[in-house]
């Protein structure tokens, strides 16, 4: 009875304790402590104004606020600001920036984010040591109470000093790219509004646009796909949505329609004071189609880009400077870039490797002559992963001071350098910053005093190689690089395409209204953005509609079934070719039989819309009886074929063997009856001599 009821209680308090903890769970205390803004730089003495906010994910107020900063031992090299990023220091090292400090607010409600009023600290006279300056790391605590329990909470951002005014400046050029996988299909119909939220002002792009439309905007370089341009033009004003199985019409005045207008507008002003680079159009598989053979559709695709974006924007891009997706690029990839005019290439770190102890230029030579560009601009590996870290947008203000920061190091490993130099930065070509985060990097890149933001082309012609005395070679394509392009046997698909509508535009005119959109579905279809085996279907997608396209035009065409008889050896025969379509086309005929002579083909000859149109062919019958001839209609270059059918041809005409056989026999039985006859009468004429003698 004892251990029963032992057990029971047991049982129940085991109840008890899992009912009680998730009670518990829900009033756990926890926060983030954020950035809002930060000095990018300042001089010993001079004021450092830092703002922080508070979030509270826990489900109880938190009051009683107070905040420690404290700043750390400066960092000496890129490595330790890397390995500082890793594992943050605690509070408690370094010296105080300011005595820890109680914020005027009252409290943070659960699942509130509140800002703290902003902090204006004096920095010590002897802040940074000897040197031209210092990084140091500045490591901030939080500690509150809740009804839950005491709530601490941390970041580490990092306070630029600079002792004197830099004499020499690191060089900086920073690549914007503005690219966005299609969201139409080969139709012009949107599939999704996913664009929209890109562009509007609050997105990435269109924050993007807005800070580089502003007066005095910096100097930074964009990099623009003029499909992006077009899409965006598609969607400024009534454009149709697919929802479900059917579409409905966005309104040119909806907010989204507006948005797309806002972002172009903003975009035009900002390529007009600031001229833009090209990508290849659709930011084309570049490296994947040099391997796959098709170099000029890969020169076609890097004109097409400079083209149409100059016709989106109205502003000429810059012709001399390149930027492929990564992948297997190799030397004649960058031969047929030489061959589009560019001179500055932008390779990934990865190509072209260094080994150098401290950090290089991002001005590589490539030699002499007109077989490559003659510059490659490398980005810098480490700042490049910084731009792409997701940090940048949880944090942006953070990561923004953090990568402000470490250019800042970088010129410190050679301050004030009697020799230029220079890094560029460039993020993932689909980049997408937070808009906080871009507009406090730009701004702080283009007012830090050791930096000088510049075009990339102007990077390149300024900076030289170096200044370690490394010779930094392309490195061979791996196969996980070749394995990254495009299939070669899709590409070529594309190209057997792009020679189908050749053919079809022979045949039906250069002026024939759709053929603009099938030049650019096929140009769609090349997009780099399809290499995920998940997302080629999309590319096919734009192949199937140029396929489509033709066929519906050729599937009007028909060769009437006829009959023709021939009496003699030599003659005509009619064909007639209906087209029940809309469209005129020059077309040829070409007939096969193996019993009946035929001309290679017939001369090209013009089939109106909604007409039959009958042509006579030379014919020659090498025998008599009934035969069947394939007719082919042909595109006018004659390297497609439109349709086919057969004809009956009925020849009655003798054949020359037999005609000089059966000749030859009523000669030969004439002569013998002609001899006969001879015979008879000479005979006749002997007996009658014999009986008139006495």
């Amino acid at each position: 009875m004892i251990r029963r009821l032992a057990a029971t209680l047991a049982v129940l308090g085991t109840v008890a304790a899992s009912a009680v903890a998730p009670a518990a769970a829900q009033q756990q205390a926890t926060a983030d402590l954020l950035l809002v803004r930060i000095s990018p730089w300042a001089r010993p003495g001079d004021r450092l104004v830092y703002q922080l906010a508070v979030r509270n994910r826990g489900q109880a107020a938190l009051r009683g606020l107070q905040v420690d900063a404290r700043l750390g031992a400066p960092v000496q090299t890129r490595s330790a600001l890397a390995s500082l990023l890793a594992a943050p220091a605690g509070p408690a090292a370094g010296r105080p920036l300011e005595p820890p400090w109680r914020p005027a607010l009252a409290e943070v409600p659960a699942g509130a984010t509140s800002r703290l009023e902003a902090r204006t600290v004096t920095l010590p006279p002897g802040l940074g040591g000897d040197g031209a300056g210092a990084v140091l790391p500045l490591a901030v605590q939080l500690r509150a109470g809740s009804d839950a329990g005491t709530v601490t909470a941390s970041l580490t951002t990092f306070v630029v000093v600079l002792r004197a005014e830099a004499a020499s400046r690191l060089q900086v050029a920073m690549l914007v790219p503005l690219h966005e996988p299609t969201h139409r299909d080969a139709k012009g119909l949107f599939v999704d509004d996913g664009l929209a939220a890109q562009l509007a002002p609050t997105g990435p792009l269109g924050a993007i646009a807005a800070e580089l439309d502003r007066p005095k905007a910096p100097k930074v370089t964009l990099v623009i796909d003029a499909l992006l341009a077009e899409d965006a033009a598609a969607m400024a004003g009534a454009w149709r949505l697919r929802q479900g199985a059917g579409t409905t019409t966005v309104a040119a005045g909806d907010p989204r329609s507006e948005g797309a207008s806002l972002f172009l507008k903003r975009l035009r002003e900002a390529a007009s004071a600031n001229q833009p680079s090209a990508f290849p159009y659709a930011t084309a598989d570049l490296p994947g189609l040099v391997r796959a053979g098709l170099e000029l559709e890969a020169t076609n695709q890097v004109f097409q880009g400079r083209q149409l974006l100059q016709s989106a924007l109205g502003t000429t891009p810059d012709q001399g400077l390149a930027w492929p997706v990564s992948g297997p690029v190799d030397g004649a990839t960058l031969r047929t870039l030489a061959n589009t005019g560019t001179d500055v290439v932008v390779l990934d770190p990865t190509l072209l490797p260094s080994t150098a102890p401290t950090t290089q230029n991002a001005t590589v030579g490539l030699g002499a002559g007109d077989a490559t560009p003659a510059r490659a601009l490398v980005p810098d590996q480490g700042l490049q992963a910084a731009l792409a870290d997701q940090r940048a947008t949880s944090e942006p203000a953070a990561w923004a001071q953090r990568v402000l920061a470490e250019t800042a190091v970088t010129w410190l490993e050679r301050p004030n350098s009697p020799s230029p130099r220079g890094i560029l930065l460039a993020p993932p070509q689909v980049w997408r910053p937070a808009p906080g985060f871009f507009r406090a990097l730009v701004r702080g890149l283009a007012a830090a005093p050791w930096l000088t933001l510049e075009r990339a082309t102007t990077l390149a012609g300024r900076v030289p190689e170096g200044p370690d005395h490394q010779v930094r070679r392309l490195a061979p394509v791996t196969p996980a690089e070749a394995a990254a392009a495009l299939p070669a046997s899709y590409l070529r698909g594309v190209d057997q395409r792009r020679a189908n509508l050749a053919s079809f535009l022979r045949t039906v005119g250069a002026d024939y209204p759709p053929s603009d959109g099938f030049d650019r579905d096929l140009r769609i279809a090349e997009s780099s953005d399809w290499r995920p085996a998940a997302a080629r279907p999309r590319g096919r997608g734009f192949i199937r509609a140029v396929d489509s396209g033709i066929r519906a035009v050729y599937r009007r065409v028909r060769v009437e079934p006829s009959r023709a008889t021939l009496t003699a050896r030599r003659g005509t025969i009619p064909v007639t070719v209906t087209n029940a379509g809309s469209q005129r086309m020059t077309v040829v005929l070409r007939l096969i039989s193996p019993r009946v002579d035929l001309p290679a083909t017939s001369q090209p000859f013009v089939l109106e819309p909604g007409r039959r149109t009958t042509q006579l062919v030379q014919v020659e019958t090498r025998t008599t009886g009934t035969f069947r001839i394939a007719v082919q209609v042909l595109t006018q270059d004659q390297q497609r074929q439109i349709t086919e059918a057969e004809v009956t041809l009925v020849s009655t005409a003798f054949n020359r063997v037999a005609l000089a056989l059966a000749g030859g026999a009523a000669g030969f039985l004439l002569l013998w009856w002609r001899r006969g006859r001879r015979r008879r009468r000479a005979a006749e004429d002997g007996r009658a001599g014999q009986g008139a003698s006495p």
